[in-house]
C-alpha cells in the first residue's frame, strides 16, 4: 500500500527507550518530594473527586488506572457542551465528527472506529450502556455531574467494545430543595441556545424530581460559494428524572429523555488533488445546489433499582433507546447541473455505466440535474444489567454481574439522480435496506484484595457473546436479496457468532500516601459486524501498562503518568469507496502500538489553577506503515482564575489550548492525505455572583482549520472539516 513504510523498525526501539525514560523521570520526580514527606504521610488532595469507574465509589487519585475525570464545576468552567469537548481534554484521544451526527468516529490510543461498527470505547450514562455508535452524539450535554474517561481495555466491567477505554457519564440527581437554573447564550452564526432546569421534592423524603430542557437555533458558520449555510442546527431536548426512596434499603431511579434535531449534513467540500487537503481558501468552500440536512429523533428511558442487602448492593438497570435519523443531500458535492462531464466529474456516471446519465440537454425534461443520497437508520435497543457489589469497607471487595443487549437496526442506503429542468424529481439507482440484529450477553466479575495496607491486587474478567445477523432487501419493494456467505453459497440471511474472554489483572502499590504505582495486563476485545453485507472480523488486543498516580506539594499538585504497549490483532477498518455499496471493510492482521501519557492538575492558590496533559503514540502496522487517523502527539494546557472583586462578585476566566498532531488519512483507493497539525485555543472570561454569571467566550480562537475524512471519488476528492472560530456571550441565572 502507498502509505506503508513510513516508520523504520528502529523507531519502535527508540520510542520504548524514551517512553521508559519519561515515565521513570516522572516517577522519580514524584517520588522525591513524596519520600521527603513519608514520615508524616499527610498529603491529601485539596479538592477530592469521587468516581465510580470501577463499580464503586473511590477517590480519583486512588484508582490504579489511566483516568481523567471532570466534575460539574470543571465542565462549566471549560464551557464543555458536547462529547467533542470531553475528548479534547484527554491525551491520545481524537474525535472526528463527520458528514452526519450519527457518524462520530473516535480514535483512542491508536484504536479507531469502523463505519457501522462498534466504537473503540464503551459509553455508559447513569449505568445504561450506549449500545450503538450512532447514539454517542445526542447533541448537547446537559445536567452533567461528572464525566470519567478511562483509557486501556475496560472489558472486565464494561464489556466487548471497551477495547480501548470507557466513558462513564453521571448526570445530576434531583435535589432535596427546590432549585433551578436558566442559561442563555448568543454566538456568531446566529447561534441561540437556551437551557433550563428545575428540581426539588414532590413528596418529602419519598420522591424528588428534576426536569431539564434545551433549545438551540443556529443559522450556521460555513457558507457555500453560493452564500447558503451548510452547518445550521435546530435542537430541542427535554429530560426528566425521578428518584423514589420508599425505604432505607431501596432506591428507584427513573430517567426519560427526548430529542429532536434538524441539522446540516453531507456538507463536505470538493477539491481536485490530495495536495489541497489542507487548503481552506474561499475557492475550496462547499458548492451546492442541494443543501444537505439530517433529521434525528431520539427517545431514551431507563429504570434503575438499588437494593441494600447489608453485605452487598444489588442493582438492576434496564434501558430502552429508539433512534431514527434520516439524511438527504448531494453526492455531486457541487452546484448543478452535475452531468458527469468534464470539467465536473460526477459520482454516478462511471459507476452505473455510460447510459446512467442520459445524453440530453441539461434544461430538458428528464435530464439529470444533480445527484443525491438518501440514508436512513432506525435503531431499537434494549439493555439489561444486573450486578451485585460488595461493601467497600472490607479487605476483599467483589463485584459480579450479568448483561443482556438486544439491538435491532434498519439501515437504508439510497443514491441516485435528481432530474431537471427544475430539479424536482428524484430517481434512486441504488436503494438498499439492511436489517440487522445483535443478541449480546455477558457475565463478569471483579475481585479487589488488599494484600497489605499498601499492596492491592485487582482481577476482573468477562465473557461476552454476540449472535448477529443481517438480511438485505430492496428498499422500494422490500423484496429479499440473497447474499453470498463465507462458503460462497447464496443465503437469505448472513449469520455470525463472536465471543471473547477478557481478563484484566492490576497490581497496585502505595509507595506512600502521596504516590501509587501500578502495572496492568488486560485483554481487549471488540465484536465484528456486517457493513452492507460485508463481514468485518472481530479483533483483540493484549495490553501492558506501567503507571503512577501522585499527589504532591501539600496536596496542591496531582501528577500522573503511564507507558503502555498494545499488541493489536485483526484491527478493523472501513473506507468509503467510489463504487456500490460505497463502503469497504477490512482487517489488518497485526499492529504494534507504544505510547506515553502524562497529566497534571495544580492548584497553587485559591485564585489560580492549572492543568495539562501530553500523549505520544508510535503505532505501526504489520509490514511497516503509519496507522491512519492517529496523531502521534496530542497535548492540552489550561489555566483558570477566580478573583473576588467585591464580597458578592468575582471575576472569572479560563483559557484552554489543545494540540492535535499531524496525521494521515487513507481512503478505500489507498490515497494518502497528509493532514496538518493544529492548535485549538478556547477562551472564557466574565463575572459571577451567587445567583448569576455573565461570560464571553471564544472557541477555536485562532480559526485553525483541518480536514476530516478525505475521500477519493475518482476524478475528484471530498473532505469534511472542523468548525471555524465561534464566539459569543452567555448569561446564567440560578434560583
Amino acid at each position: 500500500m502507498p502509505w506503508e513504510g513510513k516508520l523504520k523498525p528502529s523507531a519502535v526501539r527508540k520510542l520504548l527507550l524514551s517512553a521508559t525514560s519519561l515515565v521513570g523521570l516522572g516517577t522519580v520526580n514524584a517520588l522525591q518530594p513524596a519520600l521527603a514527606q513519608t514520615s508524616a504521610d499527610s498529603e491529601e488532595p485539596t479538592d477530592e473527586i469521587i468516581v465510580t469507574a470501577r463499580g464503586r465509589e473511590e477517590s480519583l487519585q486512588d484508582i490504579p488506572e489511566s483516568i481523567i475525570a471532570l466534575d460539574a464545576d470543571d465542565i462549566e468552567a471549560r464551557g464543555i457542551f458536547d462529547i467533542e469537548g470531553i475528548v479534547n481534554q484527554t491525551p491520545n484521544f481524537f474525535v472526528r465528527e463527520t458528514f452526519r451526527a450519527g457518524v462520530t468516529f473516535f480514535t483512542i490510543r491508536g484504536i479507531s472506529t469502523g463505519q457501522q461498527g462498534w466504537a473503540p470505547i464503551t459509553q455508559v450514562v447513569d449505568g445504561v450502556k450506549t449500545a450503538t455508535l450512532d447514539a454517542f452524539n445526542q447533541g448537547a450535554l446537559i445536567d452533567i455531574e461528572r464525566v470519567e474517561v478511562l483509557k486501556g481495555p475496560q472489558g472486565g466491567l464494561y464489556g466487548a467494545g471497551a477495547i480501548a477505554g470507557a466513558i462513564n457519564i453521571v448526570t445530576q440527581q434531583p435535589t432535596d430543595e427546590f432549585t433551578g437554573q436558566v442559561i442563555g447564550s448568543y454566538g456568531n452564526g446566529d447561534d441561540f441556545q437556551f437551557r433550563g432546569t428545575l428540581s426539588g421534592p414532590l413528596i418529602e423524603d419519598l420522591l424528588k424530581f428534576k426536569i431539564s430542557g434545551y433549545l438551540r437555533d443556529r443559522g450556521g458558520l460555513v457558507e457555500t460559494i453560493q452564500g447558503e449555510p451548510v452547518d445550521f442546527e435546530d435542537q430541542a431536548t427535554v429530560k426528566a428524572r425521578f428518584i423514589l426512596t420508599p425505604a432505607d434499603w431501596m432506591t428507584a431511579d427513573f430517567r426519560f429523555a427526548y430529542t429532536e434535531i434538524d441539522a446540516g449534513a453531507a456538507q463536505q467540500a470538493r477539491f481536485t488533488s490530495p495536495d489541497q487537503v489542507n487548503d481552506f481558501s474561499r475557492a475550496l468552500d462547499p458548492s451546492r445546489g442541494i443543501i444537505g440536512n439530517e433529521e434525528r429523533e431520539i427517545l431514551d428511558y431507563s429504570a434503575k433499582f438499588d437494593f441494600d442487602l447489608n453485605f452487598a448492593t444489588l442493582t438492576s438497570t434496564t434501558g430502552y433507546l429508539e433512534l431514527e435519523q434520516d439524511l438527504f443531500g448531494s453526492v455531486s458535492w457541487t452546484a448543478p447541473p452535475a452531468l458527469g462531464e468534464a470539467p465536473i466529474p460526477a459520482l454516478f456516471g462511471p459507476i452505473f455505466g455510460p447510459n446512467a446519465l442520459p445524453a440530453t440537454d441539461p434544461g430538458a425534461f428528464g435530464a439529470p440535474f444533480d445527484q443525491i443520497q438518501d440514508l436512513f437508520d432506525d435503531f431499537d435497543i434494549f439493555t439489561q444489567d444486573v450486578r451485585l457489589v460488595s461493601r467497600s469497607d472490607q479487605r476483599l471487595r467483589w463485584l459480579a454481574g450479568f448483561e443482556y443487549i438486544n439491538r435491532n437496526a434498519d439501515q437504508s442506503l439510497g443514491v441516485g439522480l435528481r432530474l431537471g429542468p427544475e430539479g424536482d424529481t428524484d430517481v434512486l439507482l441504488l436503494n438498499q435496506l439492511d436489517e440487522k440484529e445483535d443478541r449480546i450477553w455477558g457475565i463478569f466479575g471483579q475481585l479487589q484484595y488488599d494484600v497489605t495496607d499498601r499492596f492491592e491486587i485487582t482481577f476482573a474478567a468477562r465473557y461476552d457473546e454476540n449472535n448477529f445477523d443481517t438480511e438485505q432487501r430492496d428498499g422500494a419493494t422490500l423484496a429479499l436479496i440473497q447474499q453470498v456467505d463465507t462458503n460462497g453459497n447464496l443465503v437469505n440471511r448472513l449469520e455470525e457468532t463472536d465471543n471473547g474472554f477478557q481478563p484484566k489483572v492490576t497490581l497496585a502499590y502505595d509507595i506512600s500516601d502521596a504516590l501509587k504505582t501500578y502495572f496492568t495486563y488486560a485483554r481487549g476485545f471488540r465484536f465484528g459486524f456486517f457493513n452492507t453485507g460485508n463481514l468485518t472480523q472481530e479483533e483483540t488486543t493484549d495490553n501492558f501498562e506501567l503507571g503512577f498516580r501522585s499527589t504532591l506539594a501539600d496536596g496542591t499538585l496531582d501528577l500522573n503518568g503511564s507507558v503502555f504497549y498494545i499488541d493489536y490483532s485483526d484491527q478493523q477498518f472501513t473506507f468509503v469507496i467510489p463504487a456500490p455499496p460505497f463502503r469497504q471493510t477490512s482487517n489488518v492482521p497485526s499492529t504494534d502500538i507504544i505510547g506515553v501519557e502524562m497529566d497534571f492538575l495544580w492548584r497553587p492558590t485559591d485564585v489560580f489553577s492549572f492543568n495539562g496533559s501530553v500523549g505520544f503514540l508510535d503505532a505501526e502496522r504489520e509490514g511497516g506503515g503509519e496507522v491512519p487517523v492517529t496523531p502521534r502527539w496530542t497535548a492540552n494546557l489550561g489555566g483558570q482564575f477566580s478573583q473576588p472583586l467585591t464580597p458578592s462578585l468575582e471575576a472569572i476566566g479560563r483559557v484552554d489550548w489543545r494540540y492535535q498532531g499531524a496525521h494521515i488519512g487513507v481512503d478505500g483507493t489507498n490515497t494518502v492525505y497528509d493532514i496538518n497539525a493544529v492548535n485549538l485555543v478556547d477562551l472564557r472570561a466574565g463575572v459571577e455572583s451567587d445567583n448569576w454569571r455573565l461570560v464571553g467566550f471564544a472557541r477555536n480562537l485562532a480559526n485553525e482549520r483541518f480536514a476530516i475524512d478525505p475521500n477519493n471519488f475518482g476524478g475528484f476528492f471530498i473532505r469534511d472539516f472542523n468548525d471555524p472560530r465561534t464566539y459569543g456571550v452567555e448569561l446564567t441565572l440560578r434560583f
